[in-house]
C-alpha cells in the first residue's frame, strides 16, 4: 500500500469500525454503560449502522484498490 490516500482513507474507517465495536461491546455486555442512555434499542441501531458503514467503506476501498492493481498488473503483461 504506498498511496497514502488510501493508507488514510483505510485508517479512518478501521477507527470508526473500532469506535463503533466498542460502543456495542459496552451496549451488550456492560450494563453500567447502558444507564445513561434512556433509548438503547435507537441507540444500539445508531451504532450498528456506523460499523455497517465502516466495513462497507473498507470492502469498497479494498475491492477498489485490488481491481486497480490487477487492471495495472494486466496492463503490464
Amino acid at each position: 500500500m504506498s498511496n497514502k490516500y488510501e493508507k488514510a482513507s483505510k485508517a479512518h474507517f478501521t477507527a470508526l469500525k473500532l469506535e463503533a465495536e466498542a460502543v456495542l461491546d459496552t451496549y451488550f455486555n456492560n450494563s453500567v454503560g447502558v444507564g445513561e442512555h434512556s433509548d438503547i434499542p435507537a441507540e444500539v441501531n445508531k451504532w450498528v449502522e456506523k460499523l455497517a458503514t465502516a466495513e462497507d467503506a473498507l470492502e469498497v476501498i479494498c475491492r477498489y484498490t485490488d481491481q486497480k492493481t490487477t487492471e495495472t498488473q494486466t496492463s503490464v503483461i
